[in-house]
């Protein structure tokens, strides 16, 4: 349990921290609020009861001259006033604390998604070849909201209640300390006991939890992800299947955690109405009259009245913090996940002379002894264009990615015009190329976001929109087939467009920025001839103005590339020298 403080500390920053400290001030406040409107209640039932006390005690009878009543009656109406007044403002007063308190935690959850989200997008790309995109959504997402729900909130719900607890002890030990002592060690042992029954239930049903909701999340994704073959194939009830045996284990889990951190309340709660008729009867039997009984009654029954809520609120802090580890542990390991220092953007790193892999290698963690790609060496002019062709699985993404920056060599260097393309110099180089994919990623958004894609509507240039468009021979398209122009919604996944006129969209993207290298994996693969034709032609107008790579699996997509080169072997060279005829 001190680990799951320790590392919940450690994931807020320094800031939150503060605000955390700031929030406890504040409970702090209330349970002093709170515990004096405990306190003004047993003046006004002890003169209720003895109407007496009024002119007998000293200090109620120096408050009565002084305030110049004519009868206790006035008396006792006031301190009613006064004491329901008093409790009326411990609540509103509760109220906003209340406020404060589910604030804070629920802006916690957003920070802490915000701030994983963040950590990932600074990852090396190789880091994500071993993650699934559904994992790391499911612990933005979901797994922030458990640590929002069964950490955050009621860590903090334990501190304010246990102060509340702690305020009331003292109160009656102040009255009487055996008898308080007695209530408080009966419902902690109560409480104690019941926790150590099920905190290891808790702790491997949390575990659960977090396994069966990754694999739900895995299984909606891919379900969604691949519809088109799911209902060609028939395959929906085996996703629906996939889908459903985690799903009802993560309810399951879900129930039994709030049932076994609910179930205590009843017994506690039927303990301390027991205690309090016993309370009576000693009473009665010492036989003090109702003068006497009247107000430790009050005091006693109003004390249980904010006590035992708060016990309850402690002890299923305490089950949501056994149930809500295994959450922690996972997003504590995520928050420390190494990261880039951030830097402002710096000038794209355009190649002068040319680009040239030396000796480069390279093998995927783990696959040491099996490398894909060996000793290649490749020169690349500037403002050539330079095609590369092989077989599937025989390395030409892995060498793009390479030369991309996203991956980096076993062994060898990736040098721009002789200086090595390093860690630091990484980004300069991203900002200097055009990238076109073989499977053009579209948001469920305008055409326009399409291709200035991550920028705002307000800093889009649409010179250099129009431009990237006409470049990648799709503005006229645009203009006059599309019902809004730019501003026209493509549906998910461009579901509205058709395979070329994705790809086209894809060109103007990596165009936008107008990039000095122009970078296209397997572009055209997926297209059928007539609309490889009208793609190639765009590109075929870039020629002699960037230097351009183009990896195909056809000798036909890259036979107007300056040079041509083969993979094969997990080695390159050189096809047919200088200008493959047409």
């Amino acid at each position: 349990m001190i680990n799951t403080f320790r590392q919940l500390w450690g994931i807020l920053t320094p800031q939150a921290r503060r605000r955390f400290v700031a929030v406890l001030l504040l409970v702090l406040v209330m349970t002093a609020i709170e515990t004096a409107g405990v306190v003004s209640i047993m003046p006004f039932l002890a003169v209720l009861g003895n109407p007496d006390l009024v002119t007998e005690q000293p200090q109620l009878a120096a408050v009565y001259q002084w305030l110049g009543f004519d009868t206790p009656i006035q008396f006792i109406v006031v301190l009613g006033v006064i004491s329901a007044a008093v409790v009326a403002v411990a609540s509103l007063f509760k109220s906003i604390t209340t406020y404060t308190l589910y604030r804070f935690a629920h802006l916690q959850r957003h920070d802490i998604s915000t701030r994983l989200l963040q950590t990932y997008l600074q990852q090396p790309y190789a880091w994500f070849l071993s993650r699934n995109s559904a994992g790391l959504s499911k612990t933005m997402l979901s797994e922030v909201d458990q640590l929002g729900n069964n950490l955050l909130l009621p860590v903090i719900q334990m501190i304010a209640h246990g102060m509340v607890i702690l305020a009331m002890l003292l109160l009656l030990m102040v009255y009487d300390p055996f008898m308080a002592l007695l209530a408080a060690g009966i419902i902690g042992s109560l409480y104690f006991t019941i926790y150590r029954v099920v905190r290891v239930r808790l702790g491997r049903i949390g575990r659960e939890r977090r396994e069966a909701n990754s694999e739900r999340f895995q299984a909606a994704s891919e379900a969604l992800g691949g519809i088109k073959a799911i209902t060609l194939t028939g395959r929906a009830s085996t996703y629906l299947a996939r889908f459903r045996h985690p799903s009802r284990t993560y309810s399951r889990h879900l129930a039994a955690n709030d049932t076994l951190g609910q179930v205590p309340l009843y017994l506690v709660e039927a303990t301390g109405y027991a205690g309090l008729v016993a309370l009576v009867l000693v009473l009665a039997w010492r036989g003090d009259d109702l003068g006497q009984i009247l107000p430790v009654i009050g005091l006693y029954g109003f004390a249980a009245y904010r006590m035992l809520p708060a016990a309850q609120i402690v002890y299923r802090g305490f089950a949501r913090l056994r149930f809500g580890a295994a959450a922690l542990d996972h997003i504590h390991r995520d928050l420390h996940l190494p990261q880039r220092p951030r830097v402002p953007a710096p000038s794209p790193w355009k190649p002068e002379r040319h680009i040239r892999l030396a000796a480069v290698s390279y093998a995927y963690p783990g696959s040491e002894n099996r490398p894909v790609l060996k000793d290649i060496n490749l020169h690349i002019p500037v403002n050539h264009t330079i095609g590369i062709i092989g077989a599937t699985g025989s390395g030409k993404s892995t060498l793009l990615d390479l030369i991309l920056g996203l991956l980096e060599p076993t062994t060898g260097h990736i040098l721009i015009d002789d200086l090595p393309l390093t860690a630091e110099r990484l980004s300069a180089w991203h900002r200097a190329i055009g990238y076109v994919p073989q499977e053009i990623y579209l948001l469920d958004n305008t055409v326009a976001a399409n291709i200035a894609l991550g920028l705002r509507p307000n800093e889009t240039d649409q010179a250099a929109l129009e431009a990237a468009a006409k470049a990648a021979q799709i503005h006229d398209f645009i203009v006059n087939e599309l019902p809004q122009g730019y501003a026209t919604t493509v549906g998910e996944r461009g579901i509205r467009l058709s395979g070329g006129q994705r790809q086209r969209i894809g060109i103007a993207r990596a165009l936008y920025h107008n990039p000095s290298v122009l970078i296209l994996d397997e572009a055209t693969s997926a297209l059928d001839v007539n609309t490889e034709k009208e793609v190639q032609a765009a590109i075929d107008a870039l020629q002699g103005q960037k230097t351009i790579l183009i990896v195909a699996h056809r000798m036909s997509t890259v036979k107007r590339c300056d040079q041509i080169f083969t993979l094969c072997d997990n080695s390159i060279r050189l096809t047919d020298g200088i200008r493959v005829p047409s």
